[in-house]
């Protein structure tokens, strides 16, 4: 087992964080991160946060570290819980997620961002009108802050099918069929969540992801497929 792997010492003079500190530090980059999924990823055996004598959680500054790997590594990479387990014990966290070589899956390559609208309109290279035509046929959300990879993925895929000639207009059967496949996925991992137990809760989240996953790798085969044979 690589050292890196170990629980490493925590180093002298940090503070343990409480998980509402921690939850308050990551607010920027995971603002739906909840309680309930770092009892999920606790249960699972990827972060082990110290316990006070009264039961309190305490969070290193290697226990964050460990779980901002982890947090990344879902979202960057799409990983399932699996292979982060399998990449942390064969390496710890000593390698940035976006530098690792993709593992399989159709989002591997989706990277990390956080811009404001005029960033996004600008990384995207569309104009502002083109977001505000998105927004009106349901494609992007409407009064957002800020935008991440799966809305930049949507605004310069988008421009790239207008340059073709299918505009946002054509394209709202696209947005209805990711709705009812988002609530057939909702019915299948919901029940996992009505136990009342905060790691249920997020195990159900991961669950979600998971299926998601899989439905775009089917979607996109199926895709295939059709264009094969047309």
């Amino acid at each position: 087992m690589a050292a890196s792997a170990e629980r490493r010492p925590n180093s002298s003079g940090i503070a343990r964080l409480s998980i509402g500190q921690v939850l308050a530090s990551l607010q920027d980059e995971f603002p739906d991160l909840a309680h309930s999924k770092l009892h999920y990823l606790e249960s699972e055996g990827l972060i082990t946060p110290e316990r006070t004598p009264a039961g309190y959680r305490k969070y290193t500054r290697d226990d964050v570290d460990r779980l901002m790997f982890v947090l990344r590594a879902q979202r960057d990479r799409f990983w399932p819980l699996k292979v982060i387990k399998e990449h942390l014990f064969e390496h710890g966290v000593d390698s940035e997620v976006t530098s690792i070589a993709s593992r399989p899956g159709p989002t591997s390559t989706i990277q990390a961002v956080r811009l404001d609208r005029r960033g996004l309109a600008r990384r995207a290279a569309v104009e502002e009108g083109f977001l505000e035509e998105l927004e009106q046929y349901g494609l992007l959300a409407e009064g957002l802050l800020f935008y991440g990879s799966a809305e930049l993925e949507i605004v310069t895929s988008a421009r790239d099918l207008a340059e073709e000639g299918l505009h946002p207009r054509h394209l709202v059967m696209l947005r209805t069929s990711a709705e009812r496949e988002a609530h057939m996925i909702g019915s299948v991992a919901r029940p996992r969540s009505r136990s009342g137990d905060s790691a249920a809760r997020g195990e159900a989240e991961d669950f979600a992801r998971d299926l998601g996953e899989s439905m775009i790798a089917l979607h996109s085969a199926v895709l295939r497929t059709k264009l094969r044979d047309s």
